[in-house]
């Protein structure tokens, strides 16, 4: 019998509504991209930084805030998410945002700014951006077809590319040429606008699975880890997400404090020099699916995590001498962010194809809780690591990390994934029927 010849990732008819003219997919999209603009300005490291002049131990509490409000809310938020209408999620955790960022800056003019102040939005914004983060990934599908995943998710990347050029340069130079407190009026409003802009789209929702008289809540809670463990795709992805999660935690609680106080950067070019990485993720969107239709989905998601992981290695080799440095910082972005973007382009694809509509929200925010639990334990190793080693050894652990990561993604249950599943993986909770 001669040997199947895997379909397309994605087939397209002439018939069919490109996304660009879908309204609603323009609304998420514009949404998601002005709200990640706000979160990739960095307004509470650069307060932190630049206000208050925190210590390492002070900025890791910061981010160990953030990811501890995932670990105490990240599996409720899955099961409230597939018992709600994933819209108004999005938009009440787009809107309330806007309320905690903005009360640093009515607590810095009328009141006195405190460390302890920024502690609390931490894990408050933590906690509103899990539900954000499993509601949008949940709710993609209900406005896509299956084999136009991979095409939504590349454009949506390819556009957070584009405001990752300027988000952190936006956020660095407001924050140089203004303060980093009128930096926060600007995250403020790119949240409310996203928020506002999820209230208007109009395609109904597929309804909510009500929840069973006789149902067990804690049972219920656990059930995104039992589907998980059932597959071994996703087995394998929270393994290596998690790893991933950890690095991610001991590099981005420390680099900037490493970049602004160790090597004398500004934060206007820091915030220039990780737009450059943005450049690269953008041309790594556009190349996603093509890369994949050659490599496969595995190979590609492996392939991103190496490359990111060694080019890692330059930013705690960088020399003391600002000028020379830029090199070191520069290069990672334009050589790892492109690659890092097709990763993260097809595992979200991928674990949005195998889920079951009615349990994604509880494996995204099962995976989520993972990779918030690691990286919590990743800005503490930071904290640790950096006090009394240095922050170039905190930054150099991080990327042993993603090479570690990168090795969990050859299993052969993912090294050996060519396409995106045609169908959804069975539920192993449901009752036979």
């Amino acid at each position: 019998m001669p040997e199947a010849v895997p379909r397309p990732l994605a087939q397209y008819t002439p018939q069919r509504l490109s996304l660009w003219r879908d309204p609603d997919f323009l609304k998420i999209w514009t949404a998601q991209s002005t709200s990640n603009l706000g979160r990739l300005m960095m307004v509470i490291p650069l307060v932190a930084i630049l206000v208050l002049e925190a210590r390492p131990y002070q900025m890791a509490i910061i981010g160990g805030a953030a990811s501890a409000s995932g670990l105490t809310f990240g599996l409720v938020a899955g099961l409230w998410i597939d018992r709600s209408r994933r819209r108004l999620v999005l938009a009440v955790t787009d809107l309330s945002p806007a309320l905690a960022i903005a009360s640093i800056v009515i607590a810095h003019y009328a009141f006195e700014l405190h460390i302890e102040h920024l502690y609390v939005v931490a894990f408050v914004n933590g906690s509103l951006g899990i539900f954000n983060e499993v509601a949008n990934q949940a709710y993609l599908p209900s406005l896509v077809e299956r084999d136009r995943l991979l095409e939504a998710n590349s454009k949506m990347a390819a556009t957070d590319s584009i405001v990752e050029q300027i988000g952190f340069s936006v956020g660095g130079f407001i924050a140089q040429l203004a303060s980093a407190i009128s930096a926060g009026v600007v995250q403020a409003i790119t949240f409310a606008i996203s928020g506002l802009l999820i209230l208007s789209i109009r395609k109904a929702e597929p309804e909510p699975k009500p929840a069973e008289s006789d149902s067990n809540i804690r049972r219920e809670l656990v059930e995104g880890y039992r589907f998980i463990a059932s597959n071994q795709i996703l087995l394998v992805l929270a393994i290596s997400g998690a790893v991933l999660a950890g690095a991610s935690g001991i590099v981005g609680g420390m680099i900037a404090l490493f970049a602004l106080t160790e090597i004398g950067f500004q934060p206007g070019p820091l915030g220039v020099i990780y737009g450059i990485g943005g450049v690269s993720s953008f041309v790594g969107a556009l190349y996603a699916q093509r890369v994949t239709n050659k490599l496969g989905v595995g190979p590609t998601m492996a392939l991103g995590v190496f490359v990111y992981g060694v080019v890692g290695f330059l930013i705690p080799l960088a020399p003391a001498q600002i000028w020379i440095a830029t090199v070191f910082f520069v290069l990672p972005q334009i050589f790892g962010d492109g690659f890092w973007i097709m990763h993260d382009i097809n595992e979200v694809s991928v674990q949005q194809a195998v889920t079951p509509e009615h349990l994604r929200g509880r494996v995204a925010s099962a995976l989520k809780v993972s990779e918030k639990l690691a990286a919590l334990i990743g800005v503490a190793i930071a904290g640790v690591v950096a006090e009394f080693a240095g922050l170039r050894i905190a930054l150099a652990t991080g990327s042993v990390l993603w090479l570690a990561a990168g090795m969990i993604l050859l299993h052969p249950a993912v090294r050996s994934l060519r396409v995106l599943p045609e169908d959804e993986a069975t539920d192993p909770t449901a009752p036979a029927e």
